[in-house]
């Protein structure tokens, strides 16, 4: 029998807010390619021979770089938690920078690297540049996926198997087949997350489809073909997502801690070596080699380049800090009342299309999302949100909620329901269950949503160029604009701010923050 809690009426507006605020404008945008000028025909005959070319061309790039980010983050997955390997809390963290910074910082670093040993650019400004910077920004995300599979499976099921046959026969026969469903999660996720990214394409000059549907919209303004651009990426990305739908939904990588049976480690010490070495070189590779010449080149001239970048960039913290927040306050909101409304167990509740909706909208790409806030809301009656930040603050809710409702979710159903059955008996309302059952033990997965939603709203850039209001100061917006004009070392050095800033954040809300969800989540009277 499911668990149920009670419908509160505050989830179901938010729920309807999301519907009309974000999916309205994704419908009324797509379905207005086809249906403008009352021609279909004429319409659909703008995707050419070169439209559906460049789409196989993003397609494939983006299958290459989820397949190398799945391997690797398996093979880092196994090495972090199938082995004996050492110093696994700081690799742990470590190797997850990559995923908590704006693409475009490794790719300026791997630029500057290309151009300061080779003195040309054009190998790292290619596809094949693409693909490897792009697989190491999102091969921790793999790497927590796979992860988090290797450590749930079952100790017992490995122990008979090797008393039984050798140790890579229970990787190939019960290990590798265990964690199958992770390993197609993470590919998926990674792909989407390829074929969507806008900043490294664009930064190196490569033409993808999302380059493209940006150029048509903002500097061709042939919005048509944009748009049925966009349907198209779309369509691509709901289809793949949802035929593994119930994997991702359920991805225990989205949870602050889990429970369950503890993992087996290997202890051979040829593994402990090989693995060692492994996460040794990727760490070098994705973050100390790319943060060593960012360091040498803004400061390769003295302290001019990296101070120019500091008054350049300064206008822009206050503003940018303080979208970020409010934007991770807002998703944490509707996080949350997706995740409750996610535990009615009630085949009736329409509410129950929260989850679809959010895992639907988090596959658009950040362009594309962008696309759809700009022509829905340029209009009278709502070009007050258009002119405002509040249109920025859309695109985060729409981009990041899902994120923030599968964290806060998978720390709900780890909650045993018979404390809120017990609530009920002794006559305690459901708005003090919520205060003083709920949110004490979920304090924790609210805040990893916080700072989560935070980093990412902090350095999003795809929606955000689409809609910033014009004269508005906006870091990632600011970085992007200037760089592509500016001396390589002015603009190492406003990369290297931004990375130095995002983790100045990142250790400032934990170090902050860590205590008081502590005591908040322990403290129950």
């Amino acid at each position: 029998m499911g668990r149920k809690l009670i419908k509160h009426p505050v989830s179901t507006g938010i729920y309807l807010l999301f519907i009309l605020l974000i999916v309205v404008p994704v419908v009324y945008t797509v379905g207005s390619a086809f249906i403008s000028d009352g021609s279909l025909g004429k319409n659909i005959r703008l995707l050419d021979k070169e439209t559906f070319l460049l789409l196989g061309k993003s397609i494939l790039i983006a299958l290459i770089i989820a397949l190398l980010s799945t391997l690797s983050g398996t093979v880092l997955g196994f090495s972090l938690y199938k082995t004996r390997v050492k110093f696994q809390g700081f690799f742990k963290v470590a190797l997850l920078i990559p995923l908590f910074v704006s693409p475009y910082i490794p790719a300026v670093a791997w630029k500057d690297l290309f151009f300061t040993v080779f003195h040309t650019t054009n190998f790292i400004s290619s596809n094949t540049g693409v693909i490897f910077v792009l697989t190491t920004v999102f091969t921790p995300l793999s790497m927590l996926i796979t992860g988090s599979a290797f450590a749930a499976i079952d100790t017992r099921l490995e122990e008979s198997g090797l008393m039984i046959t050798k140790f890579g026969n229970v990787i190939v026969k019960i290990v590798l087949p265990l964690i199958k469903p992770a390993v197609l999660s993470s590919f998926i996720l990674v792909f989407i997350f390829s074929i969507s990214e806008f900043s490294v394409p664009a930064f190196f000059g490569v033409r993808v489809f999302t380059t493209e549907i940006f150029t048509q919209f903002s500097a061709f303004y042939n919005h048509s073909l944009a748009i049925l651009q966009s349907a198209l990426l779309i369509l691509v990305c709901v289809i793949l997502l949802l035929s593994e739908k119930k994997y991702i939904a359920d991805a225990p990588f989205l949870s602050v801690s889990s429970k369950g049976t503890s993992s087996k480690r290997y202890g051979k010490p040829v593994i402990n070596k090989l693995s060692f070495l492994f996460l040794s070189v990727w760490l070098f590779i994705s973050v100390i080699l790319p943060l060593i010449v960012l360091l040498m080149q803004s400061f390769k001239d003295g302290t001019a380049s990296i101070v120019k970048a500091f008054e350049l960039l300064l206008p822009t913290f206050g503003s940018s800090a303080g979208l970020a927040f409010a934007g991770a306050v807002l998703i944490v909101i509707v996080g949350f009342a997706a995740a409750y409304n996610s535990t009615i167990k009630n085949k009736k509740e329409t509410i129950k299309s929260f989850d679809p909706l959010l895992l639907i909208v988090f596959a658009i790409p950040s362009t594309i999302l962008g696309i759809s806030l700009i022509k829905f809301y340029n209009h009278p009656g709502v070009d007050f949100i258009y002119s405002s930040f509040a249109i920025i603050l859309i695109g985060y809710v729409g981009k990041f909620s899902f994120i923030s409702a599968k964290l806060v979710e998978n720390a709900i159903k780890q909650i045993p329901f018979s404390l809120f059955e017990a609530a009920q008996i002794e006559g305690i309302s459901s708005s003090v269950g919520l205060r003083k059952i709920l949110f004490p033990l979920i304090a924790p997965a609210l805040f990893a949503a916080f700072i989560i939603a935070f980093i990412f709203s902090m350095s999003e850039l795809g929606t955000t160029i689409m809609v910033y209001p014009p004269g508005s100061d906006i870091l990632p917006i600011k970085v992007y604009t200037i760089m592509a004009n500016a001396p390589q070392s002015l603009t190492s050095s406003m990369t290297l701010i931004v990375f130095l800033l995002t983790l100045l954040f990142i250790s400032g809300f934990y170090f902050i923050a860590k205590p008081v969800v502590k005591n908040y989540g322990y403290a129950n009277d």
